[in-house]
């Protein structure tokens, strides 16, 4: 039986096939993370992090793409539904950093 296209949940196995673009994505929400902490101003230091990670998890999606189509060619478009999702979950990571960012 075929899953539908809005399951969001997924386990480290269903990820196998996009697993370089999954990968790019956490190292990018750490770096933003530590580069947060570390270089941000303002707010608390748990505040930056959560802004400057969320901001480097869409940064990571897009340089992760890359990443995928390098070292796994075809994957991306095999994997539309999941690509999708996660392109999803990262646009809306980015789009709540730049509002948190602009309003607080």
């Amino acid at each position: 039986m075929a899953q539908p296209d809005y399951d969001f949940e997924y386990s480290w196995e269903d990820l196998k096939p996009v697993r370089p673009l999954f990968v790019t994505i956490l190292v990018g929400q750490t770096l933003g993370l530590l580069a947060g902490v570390l270089f941000g101003h303002g707010g608390e230091w748990a505040e930056r992090a959560v802004v400057w990670g969320s901001m480097a998890t869409f940064v990571g999606y897009l340089l992760g793409l890359w990443v995928q189509a390098v070292t796994m060619p075809g994957s991306l478009e095999r994997n539309r539904v999941l690509v999708r999702h996660l392109g999803l979950v990262s646009a809306f990571f980015g789009i709540f950093s730049v509002l948190f960012a602009v309003l607080d």
